[in-house]
């Protein structure tokens, strides 16, 4: 493992480092992926390189690397984005590079951990995000891991042609607690 900062069973997350960004260009331009997440516009992975530097320098972005154990490969990423620090709450946002890496458990691991970083290390009280309603999936994932559909943002992204409904999904601080003593 290259500096792990958070270390789950499968997979570990890390400070992004140079030749991470080819795996963050592969999330947003393989047509799986973006089916899901819904870039429109084509990158490379020197467009993500930058990307990485602007964020690691955010002070209201948190970024990580998802890499495999074993063998250890870096294969997507997560952050937390738009910290509020003075409301305690952040927007979640995490994607799996390759068809092939999902419906591994990496998905599900890599969010525990960071629910569990913004709760206990950073000290927010709440996290949320947006998923398509179109992705089953994740929102099961979501849902297991304590996440609420709390509403629907009609209409909220156009992408292949027709408008796409997204949930607003939300974890609070009291609920972690909750389900973490269970």
């Amino acid at each position: 493992m290259i500096n792990p900062f958070l270390i789950g069973e499968k997979i570990y997350l890390r400070a992004p480092q140079r030749g991470d960004e080819a795996i963050y260009a592969l999330s947003e331009n393989h047509p799986e992926a973006r089916s899901h997440l819904y870039y429109a516009l084509p990158t490379n992975a020197e467009e993500q390189w930058v990307q990485i530097q602007k964020k690691m320098n955010d002070p209201h972005t948190v970024l990580f690397t998802i890499a495999t154990i074993e063998p250890d490969q870096p294969i997507g990423n997560t952050a937390l984005v738009r910290i509020d620090w003075v409301g305690r709450m952040a927007i979640f946002y995490i994607a799996i590079a390759e068809a092939r890496n999902w419906s591994k458990g990496y998905g599900s691991e890599a969010t525990r951990l960071m629910v569990q970083y913004a709760f206990e290390t950073l000290n927010l009280n709440r996290v949320q995000l947006h998923v398509s309603v179109e992705n089953p999936r994740a929102i099961k994932t979501y849902e297991k891991i304590g996440f609420r559909i709390e509403g629907t943002l009609r209409q909220a992204m156009f992408f292949d042609n027709r408008y796409h409904d997204f949930y607003v999904m939300g974890i609070l601080r009291e609920e972690y607690q909750a389900l973490k003593r269970k």
